[in-house]
């Protein structure tokens, strides 16, 4: 069974050497443009004037039907970069769960240094995430590409998720990435902007 894309990209980012979920602070922000680009795929969405235009259209996955609905119900158009980054814990605990209930992973509530709560996940199947980064590359290398992989290879790149493209691939296949961002949707610029804003607010922040 294929994997949503939010799904996919939240596995693309477990490093199975560690044990763990890379890109802390801010997965949900690249979850949340892989929705946005998952809905512009299946026709629910469309850019106007650097805004999500919702459409008329049936979405069966529960997630993703969310995110449209409150894009279809708000008083007023919002810029995408703005869609990408509302919301995201919720989202990003939802497709936690989802990925729980599957049974694709197992999470664990613990305290560090026993007193800030935290979440341990613990992924069944270290051959699911081996899939996704040989898609990535595969993709990266200019093989042959549906759009939701062209879409996931595009977020792990705009999305720094390092563990399955490093800074030294960005360079490297720039041009190739250029274009599969482009083909993914005006989701990815917004993603790109919101990143850049998470790491200078964090630069800024005091300590």
């Amino acid at each position: 069974m294929e994997l949503p894309l939010t799904s996919r990209v939240y596995l693309l980012a477990y490093n199975t050497d560690k044990g763990r979920l890379t890109c802390n602070g801010y997965l949900g922000y690249v979850l949340r443009a892989a929705a946005l680009t998952e809905l512009v795929q299946l026709g629910a969405l469309s850019d106007d004037d650097g805004k999500p235009r919702a459409a008329n259209t049936k979405v069966t996955d529960p997630l993703l039907a969310e995110v449209l609905r409150e894009i279809a119900s708000a008083p007023k158009p919002k810029k995408w970069s703005w869609w990408v980054h509302r919301g995201q814990t919720p989202l990003f605990r939802a497709v936690q769960q989802r990925l729980a209930d599957d049974r694709v992973i197992t999470t664990e509530r613990y305290r560090i240094l026993g007193i800030f709560p935290a979440t341990r996940v613990k992924l069944h199947e270290h051959r699911t995430v081996a899939r996704l980064r040989s898609t990535v590359s595969h993709t990266l290398n200019g093989g042959t590409a549906d759009p939701g992989d062209a879409a996931l290879t595009a977020l792990a790149a705009t999305g720094e998720i390092r563990i399955a493209i490093s800074r030294a691939q960005v360079r490297q296949y720039a041009k190739r990435l250029e274009s599969l961002t482009r083909q993914a949707g005006p989701a990815l610029p917004a993603l790109r902007k919101v990143i850049r804003d998470h790491h200078a607010a964090n630069e800024s922040s005091p300590g």
